[in-house]
């Protein structure tokens, strides 16, 4: 497949290396007028949002047309604040030079020996750029070293974004370095959270409702002789480990995401970032969970009128 193939670009940019309008400037004021908008405004502090809104003017990125964005997870020590750019934002910019002639992204392997490999073609390059990304290098993991749960979901089209949006910043360096990364490059809620500490089973009392069945079952033992320490553990069910706040709030956020990512046709973006943005200034699971039961009930009402139609 020839570069030219690969993109096409608008009447006259073949031509002209400089055909697109300069990017326009990104005002203040629309920069805080996003962040009230979607509940950011009081979540952030004053230094975290002079660094969102700095940023932002810096590169002229404008966060109504979802090419920037902000998000804040954990609390004291833990607290994490995240600026980041969707992949998009890279290859528009790269377009915008006129510069690009072509790119494509190819995963080879499977597991942990995935690949991502992508090529980019320039009109002032005499032959094509190759980047490659490994997954067991990309991958974000949990404090557990599990994978986080989009990494886990959705592999290969995390390992696509990060190799896009490092490719396109090696390929253009001038005029993409120094952009945020993209959010598939960066740890998020689930690996910047500290592990959570269980209690040792071995510490914990056996639970009252399997004593008599563990007193009966040494009673009935020969004199002289112990049952075997397996039986005993096989005899002894544990009671499960409660779930605690965090754990919940994360396992919440990541189902709310899930519901928006597989009915992206149900939410319009605006409606999908008010719904997050919710969820994000919830201090508790239930409240969390009221957004994930309101964006159950969106989807159920449009079923609904799905049917009738």
């Amino acid at each position: 497949m020839s570069a030219a193939q690969l993109s096409q670009f608008p009447p006259g940019q073949k031509d002209g290396l400089s055909a697109l309008p300069a990017i326009p400037d990104v005002q203040k004021q629309t920069i805080l007028d996003y962040l009230k908008a979607f509940g950011l405004a009081t979540e952030l502090t004053e230094a975290e949002k002079l660094q969102f809104i700095e940023i932002a003017q810096a590169f002229k990125l404008n966060p109504f047309k979802r090419e920037i964005h902000v998000a804040v997870f954990g609390e004291g020590e833990n607290r994490r604040m995240s600026i980041v750019v969707g992949y998009e934002t890279y290859l528009k910019r790269a377009e915008r030079t006129g510069k690009l002639d072509g790119w494509n992204v190819s995963i080879d392997g499977e597991g942990e020996n995935m690949v991502a490999i992508v090529e980019i073609w320039r009109r002032d390059w005499s032959h094509s750029f190759r980047h490659q990304v490994y997954w067991r290098e990309a991958v974000q993991k949990k404090r557990d070293g599990t994978p986080t749960s989009f990494w886990a979901k959705q592999p290969r089209l995390m390992l696509r974004k990060v190799a896009l949006a490092q490719g396109f910043r090696w390929a253009f360096p001038e005029d993409l370095s120094g952009l945020p990364y993209d959010a598939a490059e960066l740890p998020d809620a689930e690996s910047a959270m500290p592990a959570t500490t269980f209690e040792s089973p071995a510490s914990k009392q056996i639970p009252h409702a399997n004593e008599s069945a563990l007193s009966s079952a040494k009673s009935s033992a020969q004199p002289g002789c112990s049952l075997p320490e397996a039986k005993i553990n096989s005899m002894v069910e544990p009671e499960p480990e409660p779930e605690d706040e965090i754990t919940k709030i994360n396992r919440l956020h990541d189902e709310l995401r899930s519901i928006l990512e597989d009915n992206e046709d149900a939410f319009t973006p605006k409606h999908q970032d008010w719904i997050l943005a919710k969820a994000r200034q919830a201090n508790t699971a239930d409240g969390v969970e009221r957004m994930v039961t309101y964006a159950r009930k969106v989807l159920k009402n449009a079923a609904s009128m799905a049917a009738t139609a």
